[in-house]
């Protein structure tokens, strides 16, 4: 199972392939903003790929809007679209 791991926090969460970032952070309990309860349209729980971009779903179209959208940067992700393969490490400027 992969890990995801929340820098700031010191806290990994281990997590089903397939599952978001967003549900990573949740099962962890740590805070990702957000208004729009993961439907991929305020862009608050833009996160940092620190590590592990590779083991990434790529965006799906409704992700890529969203990114080109809210101007998101290269390394950028939003946690309640980005599909987790495999280990990553993320922070936010939310933290």
């Amino acid at each position: 199972m992969p890990t995801v791991v929340f820098i700031p926090f010191k806290k990994a969460r281990q997590i089903q392939a397939g599952a978001t970032i967003l549900a990573a952070a949740n099962q962890a309990d740590v805070p990702i903003g957000q208004s729009c309860s993961g439907d991929g349209i305020c862009g608050w729980c833009k996160v940092t790929v620190v590590s592990g971009a590779e083991n990434l779903a790529p965006p799906t179209k409704l992700e890529a809007k969203l990114i080109e959208e809210k101007l998101f940067e290269r390394n950028e992700r939003a946690a309640c679209l980005a599909v987790v393969r495999g280990d990553v490490a993320i922070t936010t400027s939310y933290w």
